[in-house]
């Protein structure tokens, strides 16, 4: 027992020594990894918030303009209710594409503006998009004055919310487009019900009810009108009008909200900025000659062939920087942003495939 002695005074202290010298690398090489995680966490989040909001955006600007196989040099009627409240941009559907530069726009007191969504930021941009985006449906027989004839495909209980039918996938109130290839006329569908003995067709309604916009005449004229006939080589789709804005969002950040129809989603978390140009063919040879902004263009968005997208996208997490991150956005250079969140600006022009070679 006399020889059994435990460490001394000294060598404690050499080890706990050495102990949190390895404990303070243990601990650095573990904030380094945090650190290294978490900003490529960053950087994978912000890329996957670019892409998609380009993914999101250009499929549309893509599809602007399309009614069917109708192009925009071909005769197109709007018969929709577009008087009083219904004026607009919402509703304008002969229009293919129109931009705002809002802060400009709305403060001058811009009637045009689609109502029904969240105030955008001042200072970004709204694209208007409207086009057919759904299944074409076939027309079995040339219409009357009062109804088209729409291939039966089936009927679905409920399709439309509860208590109401979908027939061959449309639902009472849509706003449909039926085109011919040399035509086309937007309306709204008041009512639709199968009809001959094994239900081989379904009646299409555009009367002028209450509805709304509801339709500003309910008679096209039928077969005594060549320009208001469509026949079996014709097709109706469901149309849209899809609104995209910068506004903020249920965490208090800016993000992307995408409105269709009445319906406003907000898309994307921490895209804090967009802004747009808009390629112009001045000289009718399909290819844009000058990219203008929204006020630029004016009134002559027919001439307008691309769009160009310009967005700012941040990190949703702060703090995922060592230190302040300076960008140039839209012309500007920013050099205090006044935090340490990763961003990223994405550039991308997008042709509209109905006005292009």
């Amino acid at each position: 027992m006399r020889k059994q002695r435990g460490i001394s005074l000294v060598e404690l202290m050499i080890s706990i020594t050495i102990g949190l010298i390895l404990m303070t690398g243990v601990v650095q090489l573990f904030l380094s990894s945090r650190a290294t995680f978490t900003t490529q966490q960053a950087i994978s989040r912000v890329q996957e918030t670019g892409r998609l909001a380009m993914e999101f955006m250009g499929q549309d600007i893509r599809m602007a303009g399309y009614m069917g196989c109708m192009s925009r040099n071909l005769s197109f009627t709007n018969t929709l209710d577009m008087s009083g409240a219904n004026a607009g941009a919402l509703y304008s559907f002969d229009v293919g594409i129109e931009g705002f530069d809002f802060g400009t726009d709305n403060d001058s007191g811009d009637a045009t503006l689609p109502t029904g969504y969240p105030a955008a930021i001042s200072g970004t941009d709204v694209l208007v998009v409207r086009s057919a985006n759904g299944n074409a449906i076939g027309v079995v027989q040339n219409n009357d004055s009062s109804q088209l004839f729409a291939e039966d495909t089936g009927v679905v209980a409920n399709g439309c919310g509860a208590g109401q039918s979908s027939f061959s996938g449309m639902c009472i109130g849509d706003i449909l487009v039926v085109s011919d290839c040399q035509k086309a006329r937007v309306f709204q569908t008041t009512n639709l019900q199968q009809t001959g003995s094994a239900g081989t067709s379904i009646n299409v309604v555009h009367s002028n009810a209450d509805a709304t916009p509801g339709n500003e005449i309910s008679s096209w004229g039928g077969n005594s009108n060549p320009e208001e006939t469509f026949g079996p080589d014709s097709e109706i789709i469901r149309v849209n009008t899809t609104v995209y804005y910068i506004a903020q969002g249920t965490s208090g950040r800016n993000s992307l909200f995408q409105q269709v129809g009445s319906q406003t989603l907000e898309l994307l978390e921490g895209v804090e900025d967009m802004q747009l140009l808009y390629g112009r063919d001045t000289s009718n040879d399909g290819v844009p000659d000058d990219y203008d902004t929204a006020t630029e263009v004016g009134t002559d968005w027919d001439s307008v062939a691309s769009v160009r997208i310009q967005l700012l996208v941040s990190s949703t997490d702060d703090n995922v920087l060592q230190e302040q991150q300076p960008y140039t956005f839209n012309g500007t250079a920013v050099n205090d942003p006044g935090d340490r969140r990763l961003r990223q600006v994405f550039i991308n022009t997008i042709g509209i495939r109905s006005r292009l070679p």
